[in-house]
């Protein structure tokens, strides 16, 4: 999960990078990158919908065992002591290609902008 939040950290960077013109990229470039995005959010949407199952506890009876490992799997499923989860690692991961993908776009207006100004400097 640590790297899943230096990964989200990074890209608020980028965005934040994007959004003060500290960088831009091609439309192409930049289009390559978002269509990589928005497939690995449509995957990431697909699991996290799966996903939701596990947030429910499972019916293992009432013996103590049965509900202490229907505990643990919600745990792990959801958070809790000694794991973050999988859900909010998920939903960690859609933050950060979430930042990334604006990144990308905000970069690329930034290079449409640089590029029209340059085009006046430099009338054809």
């Amino acid at each position: 999960m640590q790297s899943i939040k230096s990964m989200t950290a990074n890209m608020a960077s980028l965005k934040q990078s994007a959004a003060s013109g500290g960088f831009a990229i091609t439309e192409s470039g930049a289009n390559a990158y978002i269509q990589a995005i928005d497939n690995a959010l449509d995957s990431l949407g697909d699991v996290m919908g799966r996903t939701q199952v596990l947030s429910q506890a499972t019916p293992l009876g009432t013996s103590p065992d049965g509900i202490a490992m229907s505990k643990y799997n919600v745990e792990n499923a959801t958070g809790g002591a000694g794991t973050i989860g999988v859900i909010p690692a998920l939903q960690e991961l859609t933050k950060a290609l979430t930042e990334a993908r604006e990144a990308m776009e905000q970069a690329k207006r930034n290079y449409q902008n640089v590029d029209a100004a340059h085009t006046m400097q430099y009338p054809r």
